[in-house]
């Protein structure tokens, strides 16, 4: 693997959420930039951006204003732009999963389609804009489906949903299920992982993954997964993905060669058991660039 960049965002857009905004540093302090410079050849650290000064928390958590939500979201999508600019592989960590809207409008690109694997327990499609919880608008607003005012954060260049696979999860209502059979995106709720199980919806993924074109980005938000595993979040649910599942998922994520962008979110280490859940994902990025390296065609 020849290049990455690592980039931090301890933003937290939602005041009952105190400790998002230490994820970046929980992931740090977990050795991780030494574990992926043995295993890939350039690794450059961004570092982790700035906390929001006093006046922007004042307007983006007590006031909840737009437009200085949306200035700072569009910030930090001018920076994966760069990174992506630069070159290798943006991998982005953080706690609020509203930072990956602007780390997948960052991968935009004119000339290629974009792709996005979501592996999340909530679909995050919610068309009606709900200021006290955005990040339910989220993956609306990727495929233009979202509220007008978060339009702007992607360009007004959206993924097609032809384009979005969505895998894991739980806590879906009906609204959202329609959204997704109108788009036609491929989804996998738990209790279909349950019935099929997840190597054969793993391998459906691939199977799909092989016919698209343009950069993928895989976004994991921890909640997807068993809290047994990953208890540091702020969505526990039991019934999540376990950890063979998942590292079985990255292994072949690796093998498939696809992966252009990862944004991996909803770390909350202030309700976590001793880092654990930030060791977690670090053990699926060490799963992933292992692989990547090995080359291998069987594991």
């Amino acid at each position: 693997m020849k290049k990455i960049g690592i980039l931090g965002v301890p933003w937290m857009f939602h005041e009952e959420r105190q400790g998002v905004a230490l994820a970046p540093y929980a992931m740090r302090y977990t050795g991780v930039m030494g574990m992926l410079e043995k295993l890939v050849d350039v690794v450059k650290d961004y570092h982790n951006m700035a906390f929001f000064t006093d006046m922007e928390q004042e307007a983006i958590l007590k006031s909840k204003d737009l437009k200085a939500i949306t200035y700072k979201l569009k910030e930090l999508r001018e920076i994966v732009v760069d990174m992506k600019v630069e070159g290798g592989i943006p991998i982005v960590f953080g706690g609020d999963q509203l930072i990956s809207l602007s780390s997948i409008a960052g991968m935009e690109d004119e000339e290629i389609e974009r792709t996005v694997i979501w592996v999340n327990a909530h679909a995050d499609m919610g068309r009606e804009l709900k200021q006290d919880n955005l990040c339910h608008n989220v993956m609306a607003t990727v495929i233009g489906r979202g509220p007008a005012e978060l339009g702007a954060i992607m360009n007004h260049r959206f993924v097609s949903g032809d384009n979005v696979c969505i895998v894991g999860t739980r806590r879906i209502d009906y609204d959202e299920l329609r959204v997704i059979e109108e788009e036609g995106i491929l989804h996998y709720e738990m209790t279909t992982i349950d019935r099929m199980g997840f190597a054969m919806v793993t391998d459906e993924i691939i199977q799909w993954l092989a016919k698209q074109d343009g950069n993928v980005h895989l976004v994991l938000d921890v909640d997807a997964i068993d809290p047994e595993f990953t208890p540091g979040t702020d969505f526990i649910s039991q019934g999540g993905i376990y950890w063979r599942e998942i590292r079985y998922f990255m292994k072949n994520l690796a093998l498939s060669d696809k992966i252009d962008a990862m944004t991996f979110v909803g770390i909350n280490p202030l309700n976590d058991d001793k880092n654990k859940t930030s060791q977690f994902v670090v053990s699926l990025l060490e799963e992933y660039f292992q692989v990547k390296n090995m080359q291998i065609d069987h594991f």
